[in-house]
């Protein structure tokens, strides 16, 4: 269900020109974009990114602070998650990949980025 929410909201007439271009449903392999109304509730699913939380399968993210570097394309995102009954902090790197808002590398803090593919 609020996988369902937060799709309504994003699809919202004039929700998508206030977004920014990291807000979304994204995907790190394009057949999860079929469960994009179900984000949150199954598995493999994709994320949903807000101006408020990142939410993925079992897990929620609060966005506490957010760092922008313009130019490079590159936004800085400070959460504080739950996920299974734990709580934890977290940083996100979110990086433009070009001018269409069709793809985003996202860097969790370890390892590579994970290349992420806009559902449309």
């Amino acid at each position: 269900m609020r996988g369902l929410v937060l799709l309504a909201v994003l699809l919202a007439p004039g929700a998508v020109s206030a977004q920014e271009w990291w807000q979304g449903v994204w995907a790190a392999e394009p057949a999860w974009c079929a469960a994009m109304d179900q984000v949150g509730s199954v598995t493999p699913a994709p994320i949903a990114i807000t101006e408020r939380e990142v939410v993925g399968y079992e897990n929620t993210c609060d966005i506490n602070d957010i760092k922008r570097l313009h130019r490079a394309g590159v936004v800085y995102l400070r959460l504080s998650c739950q996920s299974e009954g734990s709580t934890f902090d977290e940083d996100r790197v979110l990086m433009r990949v070009d001018e269409t808002g069709l793809a985003i590398w996202i860097w969790q803090g370890s390892g590579d980025p994970i290349l992420f593919q806009r559902c449309q």
